[in-house]
């Protein structure tokens, strides 16, 4: 017999290969989301500490700093001590910088964009015996982050208090 069509038979395996291919294509997908949200937030942290290396090599030359010394860091050439600024430094103020590359509506994480970043978190400045500047800022001050940590360019695994 020559009829044309599917078998019942094979009409259910083929539904249930189609079925396999869009369960893994569903699975691999959602990894593909969670990895471009991670990558997304990777590229905003780097943006906020392009925007905190900016206003540290411009407008932190202004600011005075502790006569003591909070550690020693230890460099390639001897150590250095590291003072800490006396000014309240927070990241509105980075923000608001005359050569920062961001605006305060451009602070909102992109992994998360419920939360904008609390412009009010405090922002710590050090500098060292060769007029190298740091920064450190808490992501937890910040609110609009999901990863945990410090964005900094302090080499604290560096420094002995």
């Amino acid at each position: 017999m020559n009829k044309k069509g599917f078998t019942l038979v094979e009409l259910i395996a083929t539904i249930a290969v189609l079925g396999i291919i869009v369960s893994i294509s569903i699975y691999a997908a959602n990894g593909g989301f969670a990895k471009a949200k991670e990558k997304s937030e990777d590229v905003f942290i780097k943006t906020l500490q392009d925007a905190l290396d900016i206003y540290t090599d411009s407008d932190a030359k202004k600011l005075s700093f502790s006569r003591n010394s909070v550690c020693t860091l230890e460099k390639r050439f001897g150590s250095s001590n590291i003072y800490q600024s006396t000014a309240t430094i927070t990241f509105g103020d980075v923000i608001n910088s005359d050569y920062t590359p961001l605006t305060a509506k451009e602070v909102v994480n992109p992994a998360n964009e419920t939360v904008p970043c609390d412009l009010g978190a405090p922002v710590s400045i050090y500098r060292d015996d060769d007029f190298v500047y740091y920064y450190q800022v808490s992501s937890a001050s910040l609110k609009c982050l999901n990863t945990e940590g410090n964005i900094t360019n302090f080499p604290s695994t560096e420094c002995i208090g």
